[in-house]
């Protein structure tokens, strides 16, 4: 096979594919230093040089709430740079898989819950009446970050001429890099009560198993065009903090359980606006690799950061 290019190398999508990369695969693993997404020609130039088989896109911008005030950065890097990168693959014939985002919906949906729940999801139950978005399900992005991830997407599957394909997640962690438990961890060894919002409710997704999926899917022969893929079960951010708290505790990880009580999101005042539900279908792509629940998945990552001390 190919040599396979990874852009992103800091990030903890890059880190964790890293770690969970096999063998058989020879592997590129390239930041910006190397390589400026937004430099058109500069993709174009590595395309050439050095004979690629697959790409992996796992660069962009994240800092949702930024984005609400710096949205050209925002769309320079999740939008015109993946256009350019879809735009030079496709040419080339180069299989493209890009990272795209559960926020790219408006969390206002219709229907019936028929996916796994958490105990704290039943009251809810009723008030939202909401099912799990499908890979099919047309976006309706409500912040700007949505937005340039929406277009992203689009961008890809236009100009990668059927050789682009995209893989949307949700609410990742993960031991490496900057992310919701290794903050919420940080906080809670300070001993503060915290408030955490509870009325947005999604999945929290390990990206070690995102990294293990995305492994998986480079050997499907006819991918689908667009896929989801998260850990199991449905749960907002306050009981995922709580959930952080009482494992981390266990595990020796905290002294005494966090402070921690619910907030709304009106009551938070962040700057961008969240979807009030987010979780993904993901029947597809448990046909390639099926799933565990986050909680089992959150346990793995907080056992490898007690490890590391």
């Amino acid at each position: 096979m190919k040599p396979i290019l990874v852009i992103g190398r800091h990030g903890q999508v890059s880190q964790a594919l890293n770690a969970t990369q096999p063998d058989c695969y020879q592997v590129d693993y390239l930041g910006r230093e190397a390589l400026d997404v937004r430099d058109s020609q500069a993709i174009k130039r590595l395309l050439e040089q050095q004979g690629y088989g697959l790409v992996i896109n796992a660069s962009g911008y994240t800092q949702v709430d930024a984005a609400e005030t710096d949205s050209q950065a925002a769309f320079a890097l999740n939008h015109l740079a993946v256009k350019a990168l879809a735009e030079h693959c496709g040419k080339r014939s180069i299989r493209l898989i890009h990272l795209s985002s559960d926020y790219v919906y408006d969390g206002v949906f219709d229907g019936v819950f028929d996916g796994v729940f958490d105990e704290a999801f039943k009251g809810e139950l009723d008030k939202q009446h909401c099912q799990p978005y499908r890979p099919t399900d047309t976006p309706n992005p409500l912040s700007r970050y949505g937005e340039s991830k929406w277009h992203g997407e689009q961008a890809a599957l236009e100009y990668g001429l059927g050789h682009a394909f995209i893989v949307r997640t949700s609410w990742l962690y993960s031991p490496f890099g900057h992310n919701f438990v290794k903050t919420m961890l940080t906080l809670m060894r300070q001993g503060k009560p915290l408030k955490i919002v509870d009325d947005q409710w999604g999945t929290p997704t390990s990206a070690i198993t995102l990294g293990q999926f995305i492994w998986q899917l480079i050997q499907v022969t006819k991918p689908e065009p667009i896929y989801h893929w998260s850990d199991l079960g449905v749960t907002s951010w306050y009981e995922f903090a709580r959930q952080i708290s009482d494992s981390a505790y266990a595990l020796g990880l905290l002294d005494k359980p966090a402070n921690i009580s619910p907030i709304s999101t009106q009551e938070y005042g962040a700057p961008a606006p969240r979807p009030h539900y987010s979780a993904l279908d993901t029947s597809s792509s448990q046909a390639i690799l099926p799933a565990k629940r986050w909680q089992d998945n959150l346990i793995q990552v907080l056992q490898q950061l007690a490890k590391e001390g």
